[in-house]
């Protein structure tokens, strides 16, 4: 693993806005700097529309003035504001120009008002014969993002939380991820050769038990990463970032706030 300046998480909920930095070093990952921001007043709608823009501003602002000159910069995006389609590929030797093709059709033909909209594709659920598509209003993409320019921040990825916790899921094994957002509860499961991932809005759930009942989609083991203190029981266990990565993740046990932004930090380049 060559070093390429630090890999950055930043994700925003209704509390805080939480960030993780890291760097690889001799094929391993170590923890550079991390940061919890809390929010006085909630940035989005509950349709996800930006309206409360001067406090983040002045975080990012903030924030800005740790940043080495080399970093790749990955953020969370209101999972309010897209639509996720999966396609079936019509072979599994698809890829580069014919793959990127496939997709374009079927998405025109899917939606109406293409102009209007911004869309992206990755491998999955199923790796092997799937793509799983999102999409997003161009209006609302571009004015999130407009937020990060007006500060002199790149940004290199912009990623619907959920789907930031597979590069937090173990590959050798049938597993699961549940993280208690402020009142949101986000989960990824990979089934090889399959990833799943969603989130759960419905007040009925406080605990992880219920969220796992909620999930269409069953694993063997499950971690939990939220302030719920039932995790320890019937199967479920708390999520280790330092049990994952090293013991130099080993400061983060106390903050499952950061969960997801370590998540976004982790995430791989897509490789179609």
């Amino acid at each position: 693993m060559l070093s390429q300046g630090w890999q950055i998480g930043l994700h925003i909920n209704t509390a805080q806005v939480s960030i993780v930095a890291i760097k690889g070093r001799k094929n391993r990952w170590s923890l550079q700097r991390w940061w919890v921001y809390p929010l006085n007043e909630p940035v989005f709608t509950p349709t996800g529309l930006l309206e409360n823009t001067e406090e983040l501003l002045s975080i990012l602002r903030t924030f800005r003035k740790y940043l080495p000159y080399r970093y790749s910069l990955r953020i969370s995006y209101p999972s309010q504001c897209v639509l996720l389609r999966t396609l079936s590929l019509p072979c599994t030797t698809l890829t580069g120009l014919p793959l990127e093709r496939f997709v374009q059709l079927s998405v025109k033909r899917l939606f109406s008002h293409l102009h209007e909209l911004t869309w992206d594709y990755c491998l999955g659920p199923d790796m092997a014969t799937e793509i799983s598509v999102t999409v997003t209003k161009n209006k609302i993409l571009n004015e999130y993002c407009a937020l990060f320019k007006a500060v002199g921040l790149q940004l290199d990825v912009v990623e619907i939380a959920s789907t930031a916790l597979y590069s937090l899921l173990r590959q050798t094994t049938n597993n699961g991820l549940i993280v208690e957002d402020c009142g949101t509860w986000l989960w990824a499961i990979y089934q090889p050769p399959q990833y799943n991932h969603g989130q759960l809005l419905n007040d009925n759930i406080h605990t992880p038990f219920d969220a796992i009942k909620a999930i269409a989609v069953r694993c063997e083991e499950y971690s939990y990463s939220g302030k719920n203190s039932a995790e320890n029981q019937r199967g479920i266990v708390r999520f280790s970032a330092a049990k994952l990565l090293g013991q130099s993740f080993a400061e983060l046990a106390s903050h499952h706030e950061l969960t997801i932004a370590l998540g976004l930090a982790l995430r791989e380049a897509d490789d179609l």
